[in-house]
């Protein structure tokens, strides 16, 4: 039986004004037990794209798309802890979630008034420990940017999944939940590495050194153009793409949602537990 996915994406998404600058893809092959990356690019090198936001989102959408048995990890958040969200799954939270919210504060403010006794974090992110909640100061447009402009088209390609939520066991590209900090927390590397200097290109340099002894092979010139990347973005879409391969694989291991919660509040895949 030929394996379900033959290509492997990490996508550092961006929801900055200048997002096409900002935003990282990472492309790699499986050959035998390596994975091979094959390309780095800032999201205004995709086809058709731009700095701006709103041609730079739809340009990865369209990207992401037209991708043919890819398995690709997104670095936002998918979806809201359950009791904020009203609509009775994840398809329809997704496609109605631009009319709930007509902009990144609407989105915030409704779910800090749903949440008056503090920030609520999904199962997910407990599970794995990622640094914020879907909804936090730091991460909100992050989200509102990632399920309107990204999520919601690719959830209307009959070709797409989303996984656990959506088509996740018939589609042939399906689309995850990944959070390179997660990752790191697994690896037993999560200490600070972006920003310029010596020290902190010497740290991504070990990163991408763990991430190689974990089966990536990585071409010197690519190495060398995440390495010095001083948001660290570079080398953050590599980490998605390394973590959704060898957490899920090319079979496509634990794509169904485990229950209910899953369902509808997404799950992010981080590293394997193994």
């Amino acid at each position: 039986m030929n394996p379900r996915f033959s290509e492997f994406i990490g996508v550092d998404f961006s929801g900055a004004v200048d997002a096409g600058r900002r935003l990282w893809v990472a492309i790699g092959h499986p050959e035998g037990d390596r994975l091979a990356l094959r390309q780095l690019m800032r999201g205004s090198d995709l086809p058709d794209s731009g700095t701006a936001r709103e041609r730079a989102l739809a340009a990865l959408a369209a990207f992401l798309a037209g991708r043919e048995r890819a398995l690709i990890g997104c670095d936002f958040p998918f979806s809201l802890p359950r009791e904020l969200i009203a609509a009775p799954d994840w398809l329809s939270f997704a496609t109605g979630f631009a009319a709930a919210y007509p902009d990144p504060e609407v989105f915030r403010q409704g779910c800090r008034a749903r949440s008056a006794d503090g920030e609520r974090r999904r199962r997910t992110d407990r599970e794995t420990g990622t640094p914020f909640a879907a909804y936090n100061l730091r991460l909100y447009r992050q989200t509102y940017w990632g399920i309107s402009r990204v999520l919601a088209p690719l959830a209307a390609e009959s070709a797409v999944g989303i996984a656990p939520m959506h088509r996740h066991g018939t589609a042939t590209t399906v689309v995850v939940e990944s959070c390179p900090a997660s990752t790191l927390k697994r690896l037993g590397r999560y200490r600070p590495y972006k920003g310029r200097g010596p020290a902190l290109a010497g740290v991504r340099r070990s990163i991408l050194a763990v991430l190689e002894d974990a089966g990536l092979a990585c071409p010197e010139a690519l190495a060398a153009e995440a390495i010095g990347d001083p948001g660290g973005d570079a080398l953050d879409a590599i980490i998605a793409a390394t973590a959704v391969w060898r957490t899920i694989g090319a079979e496509g291991r634990d794509l169904a949602p485990r229950d209910a919660v899953d369902a509808l509040e997404a799950r992010v895949y981080d590293w394997p537990s193994n």
